[in-house]
């Protein structure tokens, strides 16, 4: 763990590799996967433990119980998109397009696209969950290896190409 200007961070090892966590003020600002720790980890703030247990439930297919802050960093737009993500359930999906409607603007989709791309915690804010019209893979910050495994872990059928 270190400090920059309040900001703590911590290292959790989860089934896909290493997730950084942010946080400031008692409060989640980001989260995502990093190749590697950068530095050995010091003792973390109470947040940082919480945190780290829910990652820990999520990946043990137990109950989430988010009951800490979450303060992303982004433009009015990209909170109301997030929000909207924040709504869609475990094991469920939700197309880009779908999602643009819900906001109330259906010609918004590539907006929509850009602001989930730019959603710095993932998992909590389950932008893995959204996908293209057609049920395909597209656009994870995480990859779409990490996407695709998320959903199977959460229970949704991933449609396979036929091999012929």
């Amino acid at each position: 763990m270190h400090k920059a200007s309040n900001m703590e961070i911590s290292h959790y090892k989860s089934p896909l590799g290493w997730i950084e966590i942010e946080t400031k003020e008692e409060a989640l600002i980001a989260m995502h996967f990093i190749l590697t720790p950068k530095e050995n980890q010091s003792p973390i703030k109470k947040i940082n433990c919480e945190i780290e247990a829910q990652l820990a439930n999520y990946f043990n297919n137990k109950s989430l119980d988010l009951n800490f802050k979450m303060k992303p960093k982004g433009t009015p737009f990209q909170q109301e998109i997030w929000k909207l993500v924040l709504q869609i359930e475990f094991g469920k999906t939700l197309s880009y397009s779908e999602l643009a409607n819900r906001y109330g603007n259906k010609k918004a989709i590539r907006a929509v696209g850009s602001a989930i791309g730019k959603n710095p915690i993932m998992i909590f804010i389950p932008c893995h969950r959204v996908i293209g019209s057609n049920g395909s893979m597209v656009g994870y910050a995480g990859g779409i290896p990490n996407k695709k495994w998320l959903l199977e872990h959460e229970g949704f059928l991933i449609q396979k190409s036929l091999d012929l």
